[in-house]
Order: structure tokens, then C-alpha cells, then sequence
């Protein structure tokens, strides 16, 4: 199993349903990433039965082009360097959506809702070094999941002060709008890439010059409350990302529960505070329909694989009939 991201690949074998040999790299080539899977599977010993691949962007016939990494990777990509006789790429919210088939109440942290999350159709929003988001779909006592890009909706000023912020970040980074508007891509303040985005923004509002930290320097000043501009950035992510979780909550209405993972949420759960939960159910005439939503945070640890192997194991069933 291989999960992908913009910034770490995690490798890991599953045998007999137990993950073993998990390993960590930075993302780079294709090459140090195919030399990697090779040598795992050399020490196995034998080809792998078969290999799933999870990464960060859209999956096109058999392919994937990392949207953070700039990095093309393929079915048979895979197949050459392992040897294995099943390969798939999938989408790492596709992964992230199956890593929620099986949680239980002892896996997450509960914001809204029932102690144990119900069966039904499920969503996961996780910014990381990106903003996914994916969805399990529950029908006739199965799970099925749909990949999308969730994380490139729209997002606008929901205050003055905000206004002047999105202006501000039109001068910082133009390419995330959405035409003319104030609009732009979700991604662009929510995610570790993002934050720093956000954060120059926030920074040419408050002192008229952008300061370029890193995503985890701005949230641990935010969380110290060391300056007013991390402040700030921390109070405009989280408002945006608990009203979008909610948005899109809405699109698919998830009885079995809204669930929050991904780097920066995990190790940032200070941000879901009750001010969270409020702008999650803040939906005008819809306010009491999300209000009824189970929302939790994820505490599993290596969902990226998790979700992989999850995947796999059902890809496998449907091959075998």
C-alpha cells in the first residue's frame, strides 16, 4: 500500500490484514518513488499479490498527476517496478473515504452527534499539505466511494475585514481566483499550503507588508497567541473550513458521519472548538439538518493505508466474483 502526498509517501505492507514494514519518504521523483516500491518488494522476497497506489490529485485512466508534487504516476508504472499482478491508482480521498468503513467510536474524537458513528454514507474533509475531500457512499448494506476534488470549491469573504483579506491575497497569489471575483479555490487558505497564503494576506491587511512563514510556525503563534496576524489567520481557517465541511455535508447528507483528518488537523484539534461546531451548523433554514450531523475528528493513525488496503480488499472481491 502506498499513500502520496504533496509533501511524505508512506509505504506498507498488509499481510493477513495486519499492516507491517510502514516506511515514510519525501515525495520526489518518479524514479526514487519506483525505486522505493522495488526495494520493499525486494525484501519481501516475492512480487506483492497486488499493489495500490493513493495520491494527491486526479486519477485518468489508469494514471495520476500529484496536483502538490508535479509528478505523473501510473498503473503500470507500478506493475513494472513490483512485479504484482493487481496494480491501482486511486485518489488519496478515495483511500481517506475507505479508511472510515470500519471506525469505531475508539478511532475518533466526537465534536457533534452519537458516541459511535452510525452505518451510512460518510464524508471526510482533510487538509494537509492539500484540501481533500471524499465521500462513501452507503447503499444496499455496501460502501462505495466517488472521487472528486471537494477541496477546489469556492470560497468567499463572510466579513468586511475578510474582504479586505481576499483582496489582499488577489495580490499575493492572482492564479487561485475564480475569474474577476473574490472568489477562490478552498486549497488556497485552507491546507499547509495554504495557511502561509492566508497568513502574507492577513499580514498586508494588519502591518502593510506579507510576512512568509511556514503553516506549523503560524498555527503554534496562533495557538500561543504571539501575534494578532496569526490570530487571525488561525480564526479565518477554521470559520472557512468548518463552513465548508458543512457546505458539502449538506450536498451529500452523511448519516454515518462528517469526519475531519489529515495533518493539520490532527495535530491541530484546538481549532475545533465550539466556535467550529457553530459555523459547521450555521446553514440559515438548514440549521437544524446540521445540527443532526455526526461530526467527528479522525485519530487513526495511517488512514492513507488504511483507506488503501480497505480499497483493495474490496477491488479484489468484485475480480474474484
Amino acid at each position: 500500500m502506498a499513500d502520496i502526498g504533496g509533501t511524505n509517501t508512506r509505504l506498507g505492507v498488509v499481510s493477513g490484514d495486519r499492516l507491517t514494514d510502514v516506511r515514510k519518504y519525501p515525495t520526489g521523483s518518479l524514479s526514487d518513488m519506483l525505486d522505493a516500491f522495488y526495494g520493499l518488494c525486494d525484501e519481501m522476497g516475492t512480487p506483492p499479490r497486488a499493489v495500490v497506489a493513493a495520491g494527491a490529485g486526479p486519477v485518468k485512466d489508469g494514471a495520476i498527476r500529484l496536483t502538490n508534487a508535479h509528478l505523473n504516476l501510473s498503473e503500470a508504472d507500478i506493475a513494472n517496478a513490483t512485479g504484482a499482478k493487481h496494480t491501482f491508482v486511486i485518489n488519496d480521498f478515495t483511500a481517506a473515504a475507505w479508511s472510515v468503513a470500519n471506525i469505531s467510536g475508539d478511532d475518533v474524537e466526537i465534536l457533534q452527534g452519537a458516541p459511535e458513528p452510525p452505518v451510512g454514507t460518510r464524508l471526510v474533509i482533510g487538509p494537509g499539505t492539500g484540501l481533500g475531500a471524499g465521500a462513501l457512499l452507503y447503499s444496499d448494506g455496501h460502501y462505495h466511494t466517488i472521487s472528486g476534488e471537494g477541496g477546489h470549491v469556492g470560497i468567499s469573504p463572510r466579513n468586511r475585514y475578510e474582504i479586505e483579506v481576499f483582496e489582499a491575497a488577489r495580490q499575493i497569489a492572482p492564479e487561485w481566483f475564480f475569474g474577476d471575483s473574490l472568489a477562490l479555490e478552498a486549497e488556497a487558505f485552507l491546507s499547509g499550503t495554504g495557511i502561509p497564503i492566508l497568513h502574507q494576506a492577513v499580514s498586508l491587511v494588519e502591518h502593510g507588508q506579507a510576512e512568509n512563514r511556514s503553516a506549523k510556525d503560524i498555527l503554534q503563534d496562533a495557538q500561543d497567541g504571539s501575534t494578532q496576524a496569526a490570530v487571525n489567520t488561525a480564526r479565518i481557517f477554521a470559520r472557512h473550513l468548518a463552513a465548508v465541511t458543512g457546505d458539502l455535508a449538506v450536498a451529500i447528507m452523511p448519516t454515518g458521519g462528517v469526519f475531519l483528518l489529515g495533518g493539520v488537523a490532527e495535530k491541530n484539534c484546538w481549532l475545533f472548538d465550539d466556535s467550529f461546531v457553530d459555523t459547521f451548523n450555521a446553514g440559515g433554514r438548514f440549521t437544524s439538518i446540521r445540527q443532526s450531523l455526526n461530526l467527528y475528528i479522525s485519530k487513526q493513525e495511517e488512514f492513507g493505508l488504511i483507506g488503501a488496503h480497505n480499497f483493495c480488499d474490496r477491488a479484489l472481491e468484485r475480480i474474484s466474483g
